[in-house]
């Protein structure tokens, strides 16, 4: 007697998606998707996907990593971002004080 499969279900067609790196005219990363938005990217691999690193340029078509020296992150003052207490910076809080954002800056 012949084994005789019976096929009750096909699974669809998995596509692999397209995991791609937009930045900015300096080469500065903006964001890690995979739906296509306006801009300039470059497709990376799955694991430079998932890393999702912030402190990397493109240059040329091709990520760099930037060395310690090269980024700079500094405490600014601003009407949106971390409310903070006026005498200490260190406190969060929830009540009146002062706005704080962080600005990193890629020092070519």
């Amino acid at each position: 007697m012949q084994d005789e499969f019976i096929v009750i279900w096909e699974s669809h067609k998995v596509e692999k998606p397209e995991f791609r790196l937009y930045y900015d005219d300096k080469g500065c990363v903006i964001s890690y998707t995979c739906e296509e938005t306006e801009g300039n990217y470059i497709v990376v691999d799955a694991l430079t996907f998932a890393e999702a690193r912030p402190d990397v340029r493109v240059v040329d078509g091709k990520i760099v990593k930037n060395n310690a020296g090269s980024v700079v992150s500094r405490l600014y003052k601003d009407v949106e971002g971390v409310r903070c207490e006026t005498e200490d910076i260190s406190v969060i809080t929830e009540a009146t004080g002062q706005y704080w954002k962080l600005v990193t800056i890629n020092i070519i």
